[in-house]
């Protein structure tokens, strides 16, 4: 009688264990997709699972929001994910927009804006400072100089799950960031710009962020 009892509350509590097991994984949204579930109110890039908070403090410009998130990818690899956030007054210049149009409203928007990397593979400060001065529209002695504040800043590579940063401030005025560090900052119209343009432009080099920009999940 007392195995048999013994036996029958075990089962009792098992069964239990599993039930809440299913309906916390229903809740969180763990399951068939093998993705395990995000914090509260994260953006998830899909493509490489990295995670972006809703706010975030920079560096320079402050707490910004995000407005979309992607992939920037060479090939079938995916280099890094990206954030792209912007101050109330870029929000409130999307809204009711989203992809293409959205992204071109921020680009026109006045306040400030940053793009947070986290590196999905290691990319060494070279490949780096080549990438953001593949820039058209922008003096040669200014993407030189802005290349060198990377390559000196970063030195050597940025390793997978690292973070890097752009931030632009004012009119004019990027300022770039590597793992929490100020590298420096560069005022030049042209580049402020065309480096807008590198992620939110017609040829950007992330187009899974430019259509998510201003979409709501």
């Amino acid at each position: 009688m007392v195995t048999k009892s013994i036996s029958g509350t075990f089962a009792i509590l098992l069964a239990v264990a599993v039930a809440f097991s299913a309906y916390y994984m229903a809740l969180s949204g763990f399951g068939s997709s093998g993705v395990s579930p995000s914090s509260e109110g994260m953006r998830v890039d899909q493509t490489t699972g990295f995670e972006f908070q809703p706010s975030f403090k920079f560096s320079k410009v402050g707490n910004l929001s995000v407005l979309g998130v992607g992939t920037r990818k060479k090939a079938i690899i995916n280099v890094y994910s990206v954030g792209f956030y912007g101050n109330k007054a870029v929000a409130k210049a999307i809204e009711g927009k989203s992809g293409a149009a959205a992204s071109k409203a921020v680009i026109s928007s006045k306040g400030p804006r940053a793009a947070l990397l986290t590196f999905a593979m290691g990319v060494g400060a070279e490949k780096m400072a080549e990438a953001l001065t593949n820039i058209e529209g922008v003096k040669q002695s200014t993407k030189d100089a802005f290349g060198s504040m990377i390559m000196d800043g970063v030195g050597g590579k940025l390793k997978k799950g690292e973070h890097f940063a752009l931030e632009w401030k004012g009119s004019d005025t990027v300022i770039a960031v590597a793992r929490g560090k100020v590298l420096g900052e560069m005022k030049d119209k042209d580049l402020f710009v065309g480096l807008l343009n590198v992620y939110l432009g017609p040829k950007t080099v992330s187009p899974s962020l430019r259509a998510n920009i201003g979409v709501v999940e």
